[in-house]
């Protein structure tokens, strides 16, 4: 038996939760450190030049997270070979054209999770936050929030909850119950009930087709397709309908089609027999 399912009940349960100490403390002290910093530069108008820049220091804690965690993540590879819980064989590659079908997948993803979030909205006062957002991302540049919102973010959230979290419960438990669990994780860590529910589902979605296709860069490329659909979508839905009303119709036609087509190959290209890769 693995020397990873031998720890003790405490022990496992620090070591899946921890990953989200570390992102959660890097938080805390880059937003202190900037607000700190702000009053001190601005005085009263300190506040608001911390407010306007909270993207900025979004993308700057997922940078800074990144770096532990990729350590702790290279560790945990190293001791589940050495305990037999993976082949040892290397993860697979995503083709360029199966990375821009997981993006379409995650833009998808987004879309249709938005529009159930949305549904359910009167019980979840999903207008307050979307107020919320607005005010964070008003004057600031698609480029900008594609770079922190679409990649960096993304891509430090999924080490932490994938490649850690998730990763860390199989080592206890099947696919299918790590994958509800980290999901709910993903949910809970997000702090409000909206982005709670919406992102449990993405949680629990991009978990399932990194298991489905061996690949970590899976889950990330869900992330990014589903943040950076997010953010394009109001203006593009605003540029539609003052243009091509109908577009919106077409719109959501095509992205159900990339995300069935995406569901279906991945399914069927997965090998049910397959050890554990990753």
């Amino acid at each position: 038996m693995s020397p990873l399912r031998k720890q003790s009940r405490i022990r496992r349960i620090w070591r899946v939760l921890y990953p989200c100490g570390i992102h959660f403390l890097i938080s805390q002290i880059i937003g202190y450190a900037g607000i700190w910093l702000a009053m001190q530069l601005l005085g009263e108008g300190g506040t608001e030049a911390y407010y306007n820049n909270a993207i900025l220091l979004t993308g700057l804690t997922g940078l800074i997270t990144m770096i532990p965690c990729l350590y702790f993540y290279k560790k945990d590879c190293r001791a589940r070979i050495a305990g037999g819980l993976v082949t040892g064989q290397k993860p697979n590659r995503l083709s360029i054209g199966e990375c821009g079908l997981i993006l379409v997948m995650g833009a998808g993803f987004a879309q249709f999770a938005n529009m159930f979030v949305n549904m359910i909205g009167s019980f979840l006062n999903a207008e307050e936050y979307q107020e919320t957002m607005s005010q964070l991302t008003d004057g600031k540049s698609m480029f900008f929030l594609i770079v922190c919102m679409g990649i960096i973010a993304p891509l430090a959230e999924e080490i932490v909850f994938r490649w850690l979290i998730y990763l860390r419960l199989r080592d206890y438990m099947r696919s299918g119950e790590a994958i509800v669990i980290s999901g709910l994780f993903f949910g809970i860590y997000h702090g409000n009930l909206v982005q709670g529910v919406y992102a449990s589902i993405l949680g629990c979605l991009f978990a399932y087709f990194l298991e489905q296709t061996g690949s970590l860069w899976t889950s990330v490329l869900l992330h990014m397709g589903a943040n950076i659909w997010s953010l394009v979508l109001p203006e593009l839905a605003a540029w539609l309908l003052d243009r091509y009303p109908m577009g919106i119709a077409v719109m959501l036609v095509l992205l159900l089609t990339g995300m069935c087509a995406g569901i279906s190959y991945f399914r069927n290209r997965t090998d049910t027999e397959q050890r554990r890769i990753i």
